[in-house]
């Protein structure tokens, strides 16, 4: 059979795209770590700025309105305490009641003129009538019946956002005598919101407790406004910590700091928060980005066009080596029909070393698995080395000062168990990686007498938090009295901590793993199962599963060792391992036998 005519112009093709591709990337490379750089510098840089000079600015505002909030609040305070010790110690009589009111009258005027923020006062007694003032609408027993003060919600009148602040009127010797009642105009905040210097895009956001804008710097009007939580995250951050801070999210910028001033009465919270677009605040590394890529598009141009005339001079003299290539991957007569390339320097040569190919495919291809097989065991090898190297000095270490921590500590002592625990899991290891390096290495493997039971109550015990994550849980069937299996203890507990590993990874979703124990046929083996609840293992696979590298599991999820390690164990121990359907056909079942101490 002959290769088709255009294998030939695929090479080339090919070739020539490999070539535009070298020169492409030789071209962008450099342009793509410099512009990413530059980008990521130029980025960074300005996250950091922004994010500085935003909170610098919001603390200057937050400073400011604090401060003015603050001082009205305080004022209505110590006016109050002021006019309850007037009005608290003497018996009333007509005079003295003239007098009060006239004194009342003239706090009231000193505080409306003080105080622009004001727009209306009054002053009630502890019945709740109106004593002097403005009449204002308080919800009912509203600082009355809590010591302290009272912020109510934000009302909005005529367009503009006002809120009720009560204060109590109480004497030096803390008798309640009334309580006053001021109605703060917020329109100050926006005010001051519109002199800030803003960047490019930027807005200010002043919003209550509930995040219902109070002010905001981009004029649109803030009455009849609902709340921004729901469906701005820097509002939600600002409103849920006492910290300043950002965010960054659908594409906006935006620092967030408390107001203090409201914070302290009732539990209510203010916020201010500046929000701007990432491409006006990141304007100049957007800048950057888009000159990169103008710059790496115009070199792919010119690489393209170089490099599509050096890849046809090159690739046109190869044609003829690409035919010969599959006349040789043929075989039989297509190659004999094919004439071995003729050429001077490199080409020559590399007709030369394909006639040699040719010989040699045969003798390779009756290699090809003795190879594969001494690269497998080569791997084994250096795995095994790395690990005893890398690991058994520091267990080494970790089990010496376990025992010698051990030896000062009384039975009784609190510590004892997790240092005993220490030392036997480091031990555990050290033959652990003592049984991969015999992995290769012939042995009897009978040493020992072990009780398996425990060995599996242990085995569970140590994996039972690792598969409580993916809500795997273990259901041991022990049969009581056991005889002692003939194997190292150590390495009876690898075969069962692998096993029951994988029957865990069977099952992503969850299920139970069961465990079983029982005396085998005859009385002469221990019968140990582990079934699953997972998808279990098709049949044609069976004969597979403990070959060296084959795993049924995802990309670098397995190694395929784990199964040949533990065949290799039981077979040390004189043992069988079988692999059969679970329960009704439901998930795979893994039996082990070991021959018992007669």
């Amino acid at each position: 059979m002959s290769a088709p005519p255009a294998a030939a112009g695929r090479a080339g093709s090919s070739l020539t795209g490999r070539v535009l591709l070298v020169l492409a990337l030789a071209v962008a490379t450099p342009t793509i770590i410099v512009g990413t750089l530059a980008i990521n510098r130029a980025r960074a840089s300005l996250e950091e700025e922004v994010v500085r000079g935003n909170l610098a600015l919001i603390r200057a505002l937050g400073a400011s309105l604090d401060r003015t909030l603050q001082n009205a609040r305080r004022e209505l305070g110590s006016s109050a305490a002021a006019w309850a010790d007037q009005r608290s110690g003497a018996p009333a009589d007509a005079a003295r009641e003239r007098a009060d009111a006239a004194a009342t009258e003239r706090l009231l005027r000193r505080l409306r003129r003080e105080i622009p923020l004001f727009a209306a006062l009054s002053i009630i007694d502890v019945e709740g009538e109106r004593v002097a003032g403005d009449a204002i609408a308080i919800p009912a027993g509203a600082g009355a019946g809590t010591f302290g003060g009272y912020i109510g919600d934000i009302t909005f009148e005529e367009g503009v956002p006002r809120i009720l602040v009560v204060t109590q009127a109480r004497s030096r010797t803390g008798e309640l005598v009334g309580v006053f009642v001021a109605k703060l105009d917020l329109g100050f905040v926006a005010d001051t919101l519109a002199e800030a210097r803003l960047g490019k895009g930027a807005r200010l956001l002043v919003v209550d407790g509930q995040g219902v804008p109070v002010a905001r710097s981009d004029g649109e009007p803030v009455a009849g406004a609902t709340s921004l939580r729901a469906g701005n995250p820097a509002v939600n951050r600002a409103l849920g910590s006492a910290e300043e801070g950002s965010v960054e999210a659908g594409g906006t910028v935006a620092v967030y700091r408390n107001l203090s001033s409201f914070q302290s009465l009732r539990g209510v919270r203010w916020a201010i928060i500046l929000e701007q677009p990432e491409r006006d605040a990141y304007a100049l590394a957007y800048s950057v980005t888009q000159d990169t890529v103008t710059a790496l598009i115009l070199s792919l141009l010119a690489a393209l066009v170089v490099g599509s005339a050096l890849a046809t001079r090159l690739t046109r003299p190869l044609h003829a080596l690409a035919e010969r290539a599959d006349a040789i991957a043929v075989g039989g007569s297509q190659l004999a029909a094919t004439e071995p390339v003729q050429g001077p320097g490199e080409i020559g040569w590399l007709s030369q070393r394909l006639e040699d190919m040719a010989r040699r495919l045969g003798e390779r291809e009756q290699l090809k698995e003795a190879l594969a097989r001494g690269d497998r065991l080569a791997t084994v090898g250096t795995m095994s080395a790395s690990v005893a190297h890398e690991i058994n000095n520091p267990l080494t270490t970790v089990l010496g000062y376990a025992k010698l921590l051990l030896e000062d500590k009384p039975d009784e002592h609190a510590d004892r168990f997790g240092l005993e625990l220490i030392a036997d899991e480091a031990a555990r290891m050290q033959d652990i990686v003592r049984n991969l390096l015999d992995y290769s290495r012939s042995s009897d493997g009978t040493s020992g007498a072990s009780d398996v039971n425990q060995l599996v109550e242990r085995t569970t015990a140590l994996l039972e938090p690792q598969v409580k994550k993916s809500h795997v849980e273990f259901d041991l069937d022990l049969a009581p009295a056991l005889p002692r299996a003939r194997a190292d203890a150590h390495g009876l507990q690898q075969v069962f901590v692998n096993l029951a590993q994988n029957a865990a990874d069977a099952m992503p979703d969850g299920g139970t793993v069961r465990v079983q124990t029982s005396l085998g046929p005859g009385a002469t083996h221990v019968v140990v199962g582990f079934t699953d609840e997972g998808p279990g293992i098709d049949e044609a696979d069976h004969s597979r599963v403990f070959d060296p590298f084959y795993t049924t599991k995802g990309e670098g999820k397995g190694t395929g060792l784990g199964l040949a390690v533990v065949k290799h164990l039981v077979g040390q121990a004189g043992g069988t391992i079988t692999l059969e359907d679970g329960d009704d056909g439901v998930g795979a079942c893994f039996k082990v036998m070991i021959p018992i101490i007669e």
